[in-house]
């Protein structure tokens, strides 16, 4: 790829302004990280901390597995974070839809070697996700055990947001009935 994507097809749709940027990456969980591969391309799921002050994502993953094997330093990526809202529905089928917000990032990867660094990025993710558990209720992670992740940060080289909110020509909107994760099934 020579250069990424400026802007998107659906002009109507970009966002630009960095506190729209900002208010999606500090209000979601996960995100898909994609790397050119030989073959396939890879994506790889993960929780991520958006730094904004040093303007990075970074995320974690296995030192095992073909992750390991392929985000490696100094390699492009793409990464997206998204959040849906309704489905609706409309006068003709063609302009059924969905309500998201989204962010596409690229940039450059690192992986942390640090062990300092690498145990503040843990820490960074842990106070995101599991500040609110009391620090009595459990046994805190050591460096020992972390040798098994890796720890990388993307710095952001460009970004763009997308946001599609319920049209006009809506004629009814809901949220799927599709179950949560782990949520238990009907027989």
């Amino acid at each position: 790829m020579k250069d990424y994507p400026q802007s998107v097809r659906r002009k109507d749709r970009q966002e630009t302004d960095t506190s729209f940027l900002h208010e999606i990456l500090d209000n979601a969980v996960s995100c898909s990280i994609a790397i050119e591969k030989e073959g396939y391309p890879l994506i790889h799921v993960a929780f991520y901390h958006f730094d904004a002050a040093n303007n990075d994502i970074i995320f974690h993953f296995s030192k095992h597995g073909h992750a390991g094997d392929e985000i490696t330093d100094g390699k492009k990526a793409s990464i997206s974070i998204y959040k849906y809202g309704r489905l609706y529905t409309a006068a003709k089928a063609v302009d059924f839809g969905c309500e998201y917000q989204s962010v596409i990032i690229y940039g450059t990867i690192r992986i942390i070697e640090g062990e300092q660094e690498r145990m503040q990025a843990m820490s960074d993710f842990f106070d995101r996700y599991f500040a609110h558990i009391p620090d009595s209720s459990y046994e805190a992670f050591t460096a020992a055990q972390s040798k098994p992740i890796h720890v990388a940060k993307l710095r952001i080289e460009q970004w763009f947001g997308k946001e599609h909110a319920l049209p006009a020509i809506a004629t009814d909107a809901f949220f799927p009935a599709f179950p949560s994760v782990m949520q238990p099934r009907e027989a």
